[in-house]
């Protein structure tokens, strides 16, 4: 075998273990490892936004926007198209998140709507983040009956092992929240939050610095984790989340 032949040989095989490596990351991507968020806090007071939701042949499914005129709206279509079928809806206030593919440079964000995916354009105005960092924006507040134990399954660690399952209580005011530390495919893991009541006035708004002081202070709380998805199915609805930045106490 002459060098030529050597090294075309081994220049093949290079391009077969890329191309395998490619389809194994395209096949581990479930879909939910990222977060596209139409609408940024810091730009819908000031700039007229429009997007235009495509199914995958090109036709429109549905139009969102925000102008000041008009504030946020879907024209044509009932909420219905949305509501229940992406991870966060708050249409009232311009809240949209979908969960989505990795983004591609040049090329439109696959969205999920459903079961089912669409299509948006690349924009400056949509933020796309890891649907870890995306949460931990939010705080995880699951409903439940004063005094009364979760419809949760909780565990210390990432599996569901039922002779390590936790049961935890909801408090006497119902408002039992948990910091959101980190996503691992199927699995959240929660930290416990302090009671940050007495530490601020009635209605008060909780800035960004004071939500550092809380995490602080809640460091040695305990760590649990919940299974917040299986599959395509959601385990932990958007209702059960609120945003840490835009609450008062």
């Amino acid at each position: 075998m002459n060098k030529i032949t050597t090294a075309l040989l081994g220049l093949l095989t290079l391009l077969c273990v890329s191309c395998r490596s490619t389809k194994q990351e395209q096949s581990n991507d479930s879909g939910y490892d990222f977060i596209a968020s139409l609408f940024h806090p810091s730009e819908t007071d000031t700039t007229s936004i429009f997007y235009v939701l495509k199914n995958p042949d090109g036709t429109v499914y549905c139009n969102i926007g925000y102008s000041y005129e008009e504030g946020f709206y879907e024209k044509g279509f009932s909420d219905s198209l949305l509501s229940e079928k992406i991870f966060i809806y708050f249409p009232d206030n311009g809240i949209y998140g979908f969960f989505c593919k990795k983004p591609e440079e040049g090329k439109p964000i696959e969205v999920r709507v459903g079961n089912e995916w669409k299509i948006l354009e690349r924009t400056p105005s949509i933020h796309v983040d890891s649907t870890s960092k995306y949460l931990q924006d939010y705080m995880f507040s699951p409903l439940g009956l004063q005094n009364e134990p979760f419809d949760i399954d909780f565990y210390p660690s990432p599996k569901a092992d039922p002779a390590k399952k936790i049961t935890l209580m909801q408090d006497s005011f119902g408002m039992k929240d948990f910091f959101v530390r980190e996503i691992q495919g199927e699995w959240m893991k929660l930290q416990e939050c302090i009671d940050y009541g007495p530490l601020y006035a009635e209605d008060a708004i909780v800035d960004e610095e004071g939500w550092e002081k809380i995490s602080k202070l809640s460091e040695k709380n305990p760590i649990y984790w919940i299974r917040w998805r299986k599959g395509d199915k959601i385990l932990t609805p958007q209702t059960e989340f609120y945003f840490k930045y835009g609450c008062s106490i």
